[in-house]
């Protein structure tokens, strides 16, 4: 890839006013080699100001029904309309960082041919929860301050751990076009980008970690949603290869509650605050959220029998398509 870059910026929304117009002003902030050429946003029926805030700083908007949502689907239908030399996508509670984020991104994908895709570092906003925080700093694979470069072929490591290779992030990615177009993305509900990651890699090519690519994104979540969360990526799992099960329902409580005294530790250290103190402000919500989410991947790992219907009601996606 020589001489400049052309970049598109794809975006899925419905009912993203919070923090859009400020992820809009970040992007058209951005500096270096890589130059926007057009953003285009997929709407599934937004019912809030987004349209306004699209139209407002001039975005290509392609609307379409609620129901026809897919992560995968919808994604393919904004690349298909796209001019850039590469697709950059971003949810719409995805800001970037700094005015770096674009050319920090791209970067791996102008110095290695084989380098097909690269996602974003992300960092939780001021408002996230401790429990959200700490999953995102210390055990997400897109919150680590380490870039690395993910292969399959002349890498042993992958049959004993794929699944550490082949995770990629929609949230803030970028794609060469032409490796869509050969490429697209699976037509899944969830996990379109995973999938995506492990067939190029399967192929012969790599994909990158940029951790000096910087978003802000942090969900603050309650339970309810949490468990949602939890069972939608085990759901999707459930339904691309069988799982292992590795969740008992009566391991879920002590799950929880050595995950809630992990959390408070690290919200003790990030803050100076008193153990006692931290307890009484985090230690129910703590212990409610993992427990939430323990119980959300261990219906997921059932999902297969579960009714349909029961699965719809449980799926926090199946949820925002009908809002």
């Amino acid at each position: 890839m020589s001489g400049q870059v052309h970049a598109s910026i794809l975006l899925v929304t419905k009912n993203g006013e919070r923090y859009l117009d400020e992820l809009l002003v970040s992007v058209k902030a951005q500096t270096g080699p890589v130059a926007v050429v057009e953003i285009i946003a997929v709407d599934s029926g937004s019912r809030d100001r987004t349209l306004d805030i699209l139209q407002r700083h001039e975005v290509k908007i392609i609307r379409i029904p609620p129901h026809e949502f897919g992560h995968g689907k919808t994604r393919n239908l904004a690349a298909a309309q796209a001019q850039g030399d590469v697709l950059v996508f971003l949810t719409q509670d995805a800001t970037p960082a700094n005015e770096q984020w674009l050319h920090h991104l791209v970067a791996p994908l102008l110095v290695d041919d084989l380098v097909v895709g690269a996602f974003s570092r992300h960092l939780p906003r001021s408002h996230c929860h401790p429990m959200e925080w700490r999953r995102i700093v210390q055990e997400e694979l897109s919150g680590q301050p380490e870039s690395r470069i993910n292969r399959m072929h002349d890498n042993p490591a992958y049959a004993q751990n794929p699944g550490l290779y082949y995770f990629f992030a929609n949230v803030s990615s970028v794609l060469r076009r032409t490796t869509w177009e050969q490429w697209p993305f699976p037509v899944v509900e969830f996990g379109e980008d995973q999938l995506w990651a492990q067939q190029v890699l399967e192929a012969g090519y790599r994909t990158a970690y940029c951790a000096d690519s910087l978003v802000y994104h942090s969900h603050s979540y309650g339970p309810w949603p949490n468990l949602r969360r939890h069972f939608d990526h085990f759901w999707a799992l459930s339904q691309k290869m069988v799982l292992a099960r590795q969740r008992t329902l009566r391991s879920c409580l002590p799950l929880a509650v050595s995950a809630a005294r992990r959390d408070l530790s690290f919200w003790r250290w990030a803050t100076g605050s008193g153990r006692a103190r931290v307890a009484a402000e985090w230690g129910v919500a703590a212990v409610s959220w993992h427990l939430a989410a323990n119980l959300g991947v261990w219906l997921g790992e059932r999902a297969d029998r579960l009714p349909y219907g029961v699965c719809r009601f449980l799926s926090l996606q199946e949820h925002i398509k009908r809002q």
